[in-house]
């Protein structure tokens, strides 16, 4: 009889894996500084929080470059990319392609000068209404200001979904 080794897992891990297995909807949250200068990153740490007011929150690591810019200008864009953006996520998921995040012929201003990606499923201009730290992250409550939807609304959206570590592709049941 042979003793395998096992490698002793931690929660961390654990917890680590059990999230790489539940698909989530692909954002970009993104800031403007007070020079002008754009800030963002991919998360899947966003959500929906309230009708009345409409207000929408996501989680944000403190460590991200996006964070301090947040905090002191108060506002953040939540743009819901489609499957058309693969090329896009890839420059805000790496920080060597952080020179190609932001050109001309993805990006438009928003309310208040905000990043708001063309083509987005969705996109929602927020001001910071709350904010809490929890661990690694702050969690900023955005009243929702503005709503950017396509001119006509996809009839068959397709959101970038991450599942285990990879994009995939949403198609409807028929």
């Amino acid at each position: 009889m042979t003793l395998h080794a096992t490698k002793p897992h931690s929660l961390t891990d654990d917890f680590r894996s059990s999230m790489r297995v539940a698909a989530a909807s692909v954002s970009l949250v993104t800031a403007r500084d007070e020079s002008g200068g754009f800030h963002g990153m991919a998360v899947t740490s966003a959500a929906s929080l309230s009708m009345e007011p409409p207000s929408m929150m996501v989680a944000v690591n403190r460590s991200a470059s996006i964070f301090p810019v947040i905090s002191r200008t108060g506002r953040f864009c939540l743009n819901l990319m489609n499957d058309d953006h693969g090329g896009l996520l890839e420059c805000f998921s790496r920080s060597d392609m952080r020179e190609r995040r932001f050109t001309p012929e993805h990006w438009a201003e928003g309310l208040g000068g905000l990043p708001t990606l063309r083509g987005a499923l969705s996109v929602h201009v927020c001001t910071v209404a709350a904010a809490h730290d929890f661990g690694t992250h702050t969690v900023f409550f955005g009243q929702v200001d503005d709503v950017i939807l396509p001119e006509p609304m996809a009839q068959n959206p397709a959101p970038i979904i991450w599942l285990n570590g990879t994009r995939r592709h949403l198609r409807a049941i028929a």
